[in-house]
């Protein structure tokens, strides 16, 4: 057992001096590799590493400024509109707000005259009256469900809406910070402060 030992241990330390020679660093070697990236030389190869860096500094800004599509859906179920404004798209924020207001109330204002008709006919005691009344409080009746029916379209329509309009604000964040980055003298990250001239 201590000869296998001692065979292995003299087999691992006579293996570096059958080693090649450490050859000469060849940058081109490994830029060769890289060339599906544009590294066609080194000055390409710093360059991209550098602006992976600038990305990933804003990237770290953009992730804690960026708006989730979900909260933004979930602001437009509880208030429509809420999610628009979130992302400053105020003026459909607006519409849509209006538009359902004037639905939702057209709704009920025909919604409770059709009460009011449906009470006059309970009341009625002539056959044109009794008549005249029901017509007229199936007739509204009729009308608020169908405003009901609009006014839940928009408001789907509302809640789905805020997807597009929270990727167009997290775009446009994107754009802003990059811009914001690439324009400022100082910036403070976690390797250090950088200085741009």
């Amino acid at each position: 057992m201590n000869k296998i030992l001692l065979i292995i241990i003299l087999i691992a330390l006579s293996l570096p001096l059958f080693a090649e020679e450490p050859g000469e660093f060849d940058i081109n070697a490994i830029l060769q590799k890289n060339i599906k990236y544009g590294w066609d030389n080194a000055t390409n190869w710093e360059n991209s590493r550098k602006d992976l860096q600038e990305n990933m500094t804003v990237f770290k800004q953009w992730e804690n400024k960026k708006q989730s599509h979900l909260t933004n859906c979930l602001k437009s179920m509880i208030a429509p509109g809420w999610g628009h404004f979130s992302t400053r798209n105020y003026l459909k924020g607006e519409v849509l707000l209006g538009l359902q207001v004037l639905l939702a109330g057209s709704a009920y204002y025909f919604y409770d005259q059709s009460q009011d008709y449906y009470e006059k006919y309970r009341n009625a005691h002539q056959i044109d009256e009794i008549n005249q009344y029901y017509i007229n409080a199936n007739s509204s009746y009729r009308t608020s469900g169908i405003l009901v029916g609009l006014w839940i379209i928009v408001w789907g329509y509302t809640v789905l809406d805020t997807i597009p309009s929270t990727e167009n604000y997290n775009r446009d964040l994107w754009f802003t910070l990059y811009d914001e980055y690439m324009n400022s003298k100082i910036t403070i990250t976690a390797q250090g402060i950088q200085i741009r001239f």
